[in-house]
């Protein structure tokens, strides 16, 4: 149910605000997406081509972009008051699924282990080099 809950709001946000901007030729920016479905309800156990299915009137985006932590950097900057979503077995499979994305090229991998600077330089570089396409 929480997975054609989340569909609904991005189909709701997509007609209402995304396509809209893209008709004006604005450049759109959001986080999480589609993906986010994808890692978090996979990794509860939902086929991700039902997912993909539930989801298929969401625009592809021209960039998708996965900042990639080690899961022990990750576990240190989880909160003690976290949700159900952010236990230690949960973060390991949504980790998991997001790799299977960026080895099926649905998402460009980028280390975030690095300087904040490092990490923001490579990001405004992949934008920058997609903008000019």
């Amino acid at each position: 149910m929480e997975a054609l809950l989340f569909a609904l709001d991005r189909f709701d946000h997509s007609e209402r605000e995304i396509k809209p901007m893209i008709e004006k030729n604005t450049v759109v920016v959001s986080d999480r997406y589609i993906y986010s479905s994808l890692a978090y309800q996979g990794a509860a156990g939902l086929d991700l081509g039902w997912i993909m299915q539930i989801n298929r009137f969401s625009l592809e985006p021209d960039l998708a972009i996965y900042i990639d932590v080690p899961f022990e950097v990750l576990a240190s900057r989880m909160r003690d008051n976290r949700s159900v979503m952010e236990n230690f077995q949960t973060q390991r499979e949504v980790q998991s699924v997001y790799a299977n994305l960026v080895r099926r090229g649905m998402l460009l991998r980028v280390d975030g282990n690095r300087p904040i600077q490092e990490v923001s330089k490579t990001i405004l570089d992949l934008v920058l080099q997609r903008l000019r396409c």
